[in-house]
C-alpha cells in the first residue's frame, strides 16, 4: 500500500528527471501539491506528448487536495528548451503567468478569471526538436502585483520567485511537443 505522500514523490522525482532542476529551478517542495492541468479531455502528466495544435487554447488547471484550502498561488509555463533543445539559448521562454489564484478556486471555476493573467498565454511553436512545457505552480506570502511586463525570452524563474516572494514551487507538471509534431515520434525521443 503506498503512503500517502508517495504520489508526490513520485512526481518531484519525475520532474528532477526531466531536467527541471536545475534547467527551470534549482529545487522543488519535498511534498508536491496537487496540481491537475488539462488540455480539453487531455490530462498533462510528466512527459507526455502532445500535439501542438492541442495545446493552443489555454488549459483548464485544477488545485486538488489538501494545501490549497488557504492562499494565493502564482502559476509559471514555461520552454526551457527554446528554440531548440540542443542549444538553448532563450531558456527559459516564458509562455503564461498567472497571479493571486485564489487557493479556494472550485475544480470547474479558470484560474485566469480567479487570479489575474499578467502574461497571456501562449501556446507552444517550438521551433526545433522535442521541447519541455513546464507548469510550475509557487504559494504567495502576500498578493502580487507585477511591476512591468516580463520578457518572455530568458525568463529567469528563480529570480522571479526571489523579486514577488514566492519561494520554491509547491506543484509542477511538464508536457513535451515536437516540431512537426504531425508526424509520430517514438517515446525514447520525448527529451
Amino acid at each position: 500500500m503506498a503512503s500517502p505522500g508517495s504520489g508526490a514523490a513520485v512526481r518531484r522525482e519525475q520532474l528532477k528527471a526531466r531536467n527541471v532542476i536545475p534547467d527551470v529551478v534549482d529545487t522543488l517542495s519535498d511534498e508536491l501539491l496537487d496540481m491537475r492541468v488539462l488540455y480539453k479531455e487531455v490530462e498533462v502528466t510528466n512527459g507526455i506528448p502532445l500535439r501542438v495544435l492541442q495545446t493552443q487554447g489555454k488549459p483548464h488547471v485544477e488545485l486538488r487536495g489538501s494545501g490549497f484550502e488557504q492562499g494565493k498561488f502564482t502559476l509559471v509555463m514555461v520552454d526551457p528548451d527554446a528554440p531548440k533543445p540542443e542549444a538553448p539559448a532563450f531558456r527559459n521562454w516564458l509562455h503564461w503567468i498567472v497571479v493571486n489564484i485564489p487557493g479556494s478556486i472550485a475544480p470547474d471555476q479558470e484560474i485566469w478569471e480567479q487570479g489575474k493573467e499578467v502574461v497571456p498565454y501562449m501556446g507552444p511553436s517550438p521551433p526545433a526538436g522535442v521541447h519541455r512545457y513546464v507548469f510550475l505552480l509557487f504559494k504567495q506570502e502576500e498578493d502580487v502585483a507585477i511591476r512591468g511586463a516580463p520578457q518572455r525570452k530568458n525568463f529567469a524563474v528563480q529570480d522571479f520567485a526571489a523579486e514577488y516572494k514566492l519561494g520554491i514551487p509547491v506543484a509542477g507538471v511538464l508536457f513535451t511537443a515536437k516540431h512537426g509534431d504531425d508526424i509520430d515520434y517514438p517515446p525514447n525521443q520525448l527529451g
